[in-house]
């Protein structure tokens, strides 16, 4: 059990260390809108740095910046979740009921968006995919690539939380405590 515990703090820091990374690029997606903006509104036009371009290259960093949070945001419990159904539930109930949502619904939701999002961006890099538009950016795969190491991110974070839920639930009373993840949070006088 200890080994599980030490597995899902590995990849919590992994997924910290990435997330924080990734962070960087909201300050450069807020230079570039600014700079968007600005450039619009004065008329300047730097060649081969057109308002087209700048747009893209939003959407493009904010596609990374979020795919990159997706696995954080679900080891930190900041994801939107329905709790009312689990809200007057005892911890136990909550990890078993967050258990099954995690071999039901999260991990074959993974494989399946993986399984595609990688054969897009396969796809987009083979055929050399760019914008549509002739002064747009080219290298539409990297995006799409983004999106696939998202997912993967948030594949293991549910392994990380999976890990913390057997702990949780199957053992020694040591570790049930330290093992509490999000919506069934163990205090010490349940133990």
């Amino acid at each position: 059990m200890d080994k599980l515990i030490s597995i899902s703090e590995s990849i919590n820091r992994l997924l910290e260390r990435l997330a924080k990374g990734a962070g960087l690029l909201f300050l450069l997606t807020i230079a570039v809108i600014v700079f968007d903006v600005l450039s619009r509104k004065i008329g300047f036009q730097m060649p081969g740095l057109g308002s087209t371009r700048l747009q893209e290259l939003e959407w493009h960093l904010h596609t990374a910046l979020f795919s990159f949070w997706l696995g954080v945001a679900y080891v930190k419990n900041a994801h939107v979740r329905i709790d009312i159904l689990v809200a007057g539930l005892k911890p136990k109930t909550k990890a078993w009921t967050e258990l099954i949502g995690c071999f039901v619904f999260a991990i074959p939701y993974c494989l399946l968006a993986m399984y595609f999002s990688l054969d897009f961006t396969i796809t987009a890099f083979l055929d050399n995919e760019g914008s549509p538009s002739s002064n747009g950016l080219p290298w539409r795969w990297i995006p799409k690539g983004c999106i696939f190491l998202g997912l993967l991110m948030l594949l293991l974070a549910v392994i990380a939380v999976i890990a913390r839920i057997l702990v949780f639930l199957f053992g020694p009373e040591r570790l049930r405590v330290a093992s509490s993840f999000g919506t069934f949070k163990l205090s010490e006088k349940d133990t």
